[in-house]
């Protein structure tokens, strides 16, 4: 049950990352159920079961890495698995310990997954249980009291070396979530931001959602090579799978520039230019260790909830099974049956001596009432919603001690079904 392959920060170089960043969800067309987890400081393939590795190098990887490549990924099975996934969508297991932005990463991830049919019920419980165990984290420690990412890093970075930011103007290029986290950073220090992005829409639409009264001047990719020539500071955070900001784009200038790529692949080609400084996502690794240091005891606080976590989901495991909540209606009808029957025979309205014939004539009843339902639980037993079906029966008939669990229905719910 449950297994992970893991290259991320602490085992596998930018090299190695930004190949891997190349898989794709139907590259694991073959083995489903599979969920595949892509951000600048990992690549996760989660499965609902052990796999082969020699298989899956064959069939999958040997696209991408070499076999040297390969056994450099951290193996995760069972509950090792649960434990890990767990700490992952909580950001334990971040570069930058108790950022926030893992969950909503892990979260896209799985919608696409499951919306493409990759992920049943297995996976479903796994991921949304990791939710849980997230909110739990944050809300019972403190690990997140200082929300940071390797975004705020970036500009902490940049205001080390460059002293006070207020005034200066920073180029960032791209406008997915790293970029808004540079952007807001930025804006609390005071810079003026040119965005700069392929679909111009996308970079005002981003503009808009930072305020008015913010400095933001908006440019395409085509205006790069000469904007990266007039600038101190740099961040790039697109998905593109080739350079952005190329060689020859670079020209001398006076002055020391200050770039961040946090792009995986790399947005920024390799530049020997004696005024410019890259800094890449790996080498932000110092700063986390800084930040993990502060958060120790915080540490110890979290994984020890992340092995209850885990406790619980063995326990939840077996309380959704979809078998001993039809045993639940067959017992429920029985009993209801046999409270009507003799509460009709203590009021003489069936004779004492028939009492037998009526419990099989009502038996029967129930049984045949209740085939159809039985019949379809068993059908979606495997499907990702059975465990809907199971806790809302259980709400139904009064199983008050184990309720809804409107966790497993979040997905549900933001895709508009319970509104």
């Amino acid at each position: 049950m449950y297994y992970v392959i893991s290259f991320n920060y602490r085992n596998s170089d930018v090299v190695l990352r930004s190949k891997l960043s190349q898989l794709r969800l139907d590259d694991f067309k073959e083995f489903k159920e599979v969920l595949l987890l892509s951000t600048c400081n990992r690549i996760e393939v989660v499965f609902d079961k052990k796999r082969d590795l020699n298989e899956l190098y064959d069939k999958v990887f040997y696209k991408f890495i070499s076999p040297e490549e390969m056994v450099k990924a951290e193996k995760f099975e069972g509950d090792e698995a649960i434990e890990h996934i767990f700490k992952v969508a909580s950001s334990l297991d971040s570069m930058v310990v108790g950022e926030t932005q893992i969950t909503g990463q892990l979260k896209d991830s799985f919608y696409e997954a499951y919306e493409r049919g990759y992920i049943g019920k297995n996976l479903t419980r796994l991921i949304h249980f990791s939710f849980k165990c997230a909110k739990k984290i944050r809300n019972q420690t403190q690990i997140s009291s200082e929300p940071v990412s390797v975004a705020s890093i970036a500009v902490k970075e940049a205001k080390e070396r460059l002293g006070d930011l207020s005034g200066y103007s920073a180029i960032v290029v791209g406008v997915g979530d790293t970029s808004r986290i540079v952007c807001k950073n930025l804006i609390k220090e005071g810079v003026n931001i040119i965005l700069v992005n392929r679909t111009i829409e996308n970079a005002i639409a981003l503009k808009e959602e930072l305020g008015d009264e913010v400095n933001i001047d908006v440019h395409s990719l085509d205006s790069l090579p000469k904007l990266v020539n007039n600038y101190r500071l740099l961040f790039c955070a697109t998905s593109s799978p080739t350079f952005v900001i190329k060689k020859e784009f670079v020209k001398p200038t006076k002055f020391k520039r200050v770039w961040f790529d946090l792009a995986i692949p790399s947005d920024i080609e390799e530049i020997e230019c004696g005024d410019i400084e890259i800094i890449r996502v790996d080498d932000l690794k110092e700063i986390s260790q800084r930040n993990i240091e502060k958060r120790k005891k915080e540490l110890v606080s979290a994984n020890k909830l992340i092995k209850r976590c885990v406790d619980e989901y063995k326990k939840y495991l077996q309380s959704v099974s979809v078998e001993p909540v039809i045993k639940f209606l067959q017992d429920k009808a029985k009993e209801c049956s046999k409270r009507a029957l003799k509460n009709a025979v203590k009021k003489h309205y069936i004779p004492k001596e028939l009492e037998d014939e009526v419990e099989k004539v009502l038996h029967n009843a129930f049984k045949r009432f209740l085939h159809h339902p039985n019949m379809t639980l068993r059908k979606i037993s495997d499907n990702a919603e059975a465990d809907l079906f199971v806790s809302v029966i259980k709400r139904l008939f009064g199983e008050n001690d184990l309720k809804m669990d409107m966790n497993k229905c979040e997905y549900h719910m933001e895709k508009g079904i319970f509104k």
